[in-house]
Order: C-alpha cells, then sequence, then structure tokens
C-alpha cells in the first residue's frame, strides 16, 4: 500500500478531514456559463493520488452550463439535476444528484447543472 502523509497539507490530522466543514470559497459563475440566478461556486483541491487529482467542489442554487473533465464524483450534500447534451457522440442523459449519489462524467461532455439546493461534491479528475 502507498502511503501519502502529504494530501491534506494544513489540516491537523494529514490523513482525515470533515469534507463538509471545510470552508470553500465561493466565486461569481462566469457570464459565458449562466443560465439561470445567481449561482456560485467554488473548489478547494485537496492533493493527488495515484495520479489523480482529487478536492471538493460546490455550487449554489441556480443553474450554469459547462464541458466537463473526465471526473468521477461522490455528492456529499444538496441537490441537483445534470443534464448531459447530445454533443460530441454523447447520448441526452438526465442525472438527479441528491446526496450519496455517485456519477462519472466523461471528458467532453456539455452539460448544463441546475442546483436546486447548495451541492457540495468530492471529485477525482484527470
Amino acid at each position: 500500500m502507498i502511503s501519502n502523509t502529504s494530501v491534506f497539507d494544513g489540516y491537523e490530522d494529514t490523513r482525515s478531514l470533515n469534507a463538509l466543514e471545510v470552508v470553500l470559497v465561493p466565486e461569481p459563475v462566469d457570464a459565458a456559463q449562466l443560465v439561470d440566478g445567481t449561482p456560485s461556486t467554488a473548489v478547494h483541491g485537496l492533493g493527488e493520488i495515484f495520479g489523480v487529482e482529487f478536492g471538493l467542489w460546490e455550487m449554489t442554487e441556480g443553474a450554469m452550463q459547462d464541458v466537463e473533465a473526465e471526473e468521477l464524483f461522490i455528492v456529499l450534500a444538496g441537490r441537483a439535476t445534470v443534464t448531459v447534451h447530445a454533443v460530441n457522440g454523447f447520448a441526452e442523459q438526465v442525472f438527479d444528484l441528491v446526496a450519496g449519489s455517485v456519477c462519472h462524467l466523461r471528458e467532453g461532455m456539455h452539460t448544463t447543472w441546475v442546483v436546486d439546493q447548495p451541492l457540495r461534491k468530492i471529485y477525482l479528475a484527470k
């Protein structure tokens, strides 16, 4: 087993943290991505393990569009709907996300995120 004790630099216990208590700094969604409302997003990278970046991401209520990176995530809190659009060879799909949802988005997917309750997720991304 590989030991990586530096992934949580800045935290007292380098092996564990409460992902719901980490303070994230929100920024307004870029006007080019904005669909509805005044959502903000925040990201806090936690490090890299096995060659993959991981961290926390959060979005407040509202809607935005995005083009995705290769990503696997688990929703920790909140409620949202993600629509994958029929672009770049991907079929249209709709995902209803709640705490506990596990989702895999593929690089190049065009998505629309509609957040009904502030959404926080932990992600692994290439």
